[in-house]
């Protein structure tokens, strides 16, 4: 009768054999040039169905957006750290931020013109008692019928100018 280890070395020896002839297999497959050819001849096929979706297919993103490329993400790093520029404007200085893009998240180079903004001047209505204070702190994007472009832009300044001020601000 065999001993633990003495089955344990058999089967170890067996998968050795099971692994050596896979692997010679392999070798002998990788080898032959029609195999290398028909492996090359399905790659360009893959390549060229990639190519073709992409042409009928635009960026098919949505609301997301494209990724920014690596100059627009440096410059949105450097706008990014500056002061909500609304409230800089009124003489405030509110240092969290989220980045509003002027012309959308899709277009060619939108992510070239973004204003750093903060919440309250971004997306969400300040409470009536806070607005009752501050007027001029509302968002670009209506809230309800709070905020829009046309009444952020009259109490804030329009956005092509509010971005000049960033571009100041950072050169």
């Amino acid at each position: 009768m065999k001993t633990a280890q003495e089955k344990l070395q058999r089967h170890a020896d067996k998968q050795r054999e099971y692994q050596q002839r896979a692997i010679a297999r392999q070798r002998e497959k990788q080898s032959d040039p029609e195999w290398r050819q028909a492996q090359y001849d399905k790659q360009r096929e893959r390549q060229s169905r990639v190519i073709e979706r992409a042409k009928i297919k635009p960026c098919g993103r949505g609301l997301k957006g494209r990724t920014p490329l690596a100059e627009e993400r440096l410059l949105m790093d450097k706008i990014g750290a500056l002061p909500c520029i609304a409230c800089y404007v009124h003489g405030i200085v509110n240092d969290v931020v989220s980045l509003h893009h002027l012309e959308g998240r899709t277009a060619k180079g939108s992510h070239s013109f973004v204003l750093p903004l903060c919440n309250h001047h971004h997306q969400y209505a300040a409470p009536p008692s806070i607005r009752a204070i501050y007027p001029w702190l509302i968002p670009v994007h209506a809230d309800g019928t709070c905020g829009g472009k046309a009444a952020f832009e009259s109490l804030n300044g329009t956005q092509e100018s509010l971005y000049a001020l960033c571009l100041e601000m950072i050169a």
